[in-house]
């Protein structure tokens, strides 16, 4: 059973609300309805649905083309008062652009700087839960409400985090996320962005058929952008994002952001993940050392019981040391491993070799 929305819906705001400054919407406002005046009733988007600068710039332009052909046309010259109106709702028309132009301008530029300053952040942590955990919150900070984290294991879509404000309903969408787990299959919206590696935007989502069903009807969504979590040729995951409680769609821009995070976090992800597979092997050399140890200790103290009259040393052959089972080591080393043993004989930091040896 969908949760019910939150009263935060309601009262939500659209990326041009947000960007834009009262005058300014009010004067895009006016701009568009004045328009529509020339135009014919419908021509235009209905001003509730100019939610974001690109449907606001698309509007615009519509305007610039209609009043063009109308200025052009010469039973509209020879009327000078309808001629003059024209002239003032163009001025008035490239006004508005200008100033919807800047403000996505700035979005966009503030945008891209928090994806830089979030993969920063994400620097410092060497531990796959902690990126997980992390990189569901930093999603939230490029300006989407609600973030899904996921991994693909076996061609198995599996939900590892949901982020979002409201921690009772984020707890709800995980768990009926993780007992619906998915397989990519063709018609996936997941599937086409792992096909193409490249993030992309669903829409109408709540009429779709193909799409993560227990995760369509826990959360609600409207609308989403998905972009795949690569390392080289192989996907690990996905990032999700969406503005449940902003009025509109998410944008290809909100594609593009998101999807130049994921490419960042992929990297941070294979360095944890290295770095995690290191200390296994750092704790399979101290079992193994700990066992040599055990061996030549014994073996001294055979030495020291013998008749030293005895001129020759009979040595049994050492016993098999038993490495434990728990640290999945095998009894070969592949030749990454040896190339990590390396570098840890050379006193490398985990950090330094995840980053030398990962993709």
């Amino acid at each position: 059973m969908p949760r019910a929305k939150s009263n935060r819906a309601g009262e939500a705001r659209t990326v041009l609300e947000t960007h834009l400054s009262a005058a300014d919407l009010r004067d895009l406002e006016v701009v568009l309805a004045d328009a529509e005046q020339y135009l014919g009733q419908g021509a235009l988007p209905a001003l509730d649905q100019i939610t974001d600068f690109d449907a606001a710039s698309a509007a615009l332009e519509q305007v610039w083309h209609s009043i063009q052909t109308t200025m052009s046309d010469d039973t509209a010259q020879s009327d000078r008062d309808n001629a003059s109106a024209l002239d003032d709702l163009a001025d008035r028309m490239v006004h508005s652009e200008r100033i919807v132009r800047m403000a996505g301008g700035r979005a966009r530029d503030a945008a891209l700087t928090t994806v830089r300053e979030s993969l920063a952040m994400l620097g410092d942590i060497d531990t796959v839960d902690g990126l997980i955990t992390a990189g569901a919150e930093a999603v939230c900070r490029l300006g989407f409400d609600r973030s899904v984290v996921s991994r693909v294991e076996s061609n198995t879509w599996l939900t590892e985090q949901v982020y979002l404000e409201d921690s009772e309903w984020a707890a709800e969408i995980l768990a009926a996320a993780r007992a619906n787990p998915v397989n990519l299959s063709p018609g996936l919206p997941e599937e086409e962005a792992r096909r193409r590696r490249k993030p992309i935007l669903v829409t109408r989502v709540q009429e779709r058929e193909t799409v993560h069903q227990a995760l369509k009807e826990a959360s609600d969504t409207r609308s989403y952008v998905c972009a795949p979590i690569m390392c080289g040729p192989r996907l690990m995951g996905f990032l999700h994002g969406d503005r449940y409680f902003h009025r509109g769609d998410v944008t290809d821009f909100d594609a593009e952001v998101i999807g130049l995070f994921a490419q960042g976090f992929g990297f941070a992800l294979e360095r944890a993940m290295m770095a995690e597979q290191l200390q296994e092997l750092r704790s399979t050399v101290r079992q193994v050392g700990a066992g040599l140890q055990a061996f030549a200790d014994q073996g001294l103290d055979a030495v020291n019981v013998r008749d030293h009259a005895d001129s020759t040393v009979s040595w049994r052959p050492p016993p098999v040391l038993q490495i434990n089972s728990t640290t999945g080591a095998e009894a070969d080393l592949t030749r990454r491993e040896i190339d990590v043993f390396q570098l840890m004989a050379q006193g490398e930091t985990n950090q330094r070799i995840a980053r030398r040896s990962c993709c």
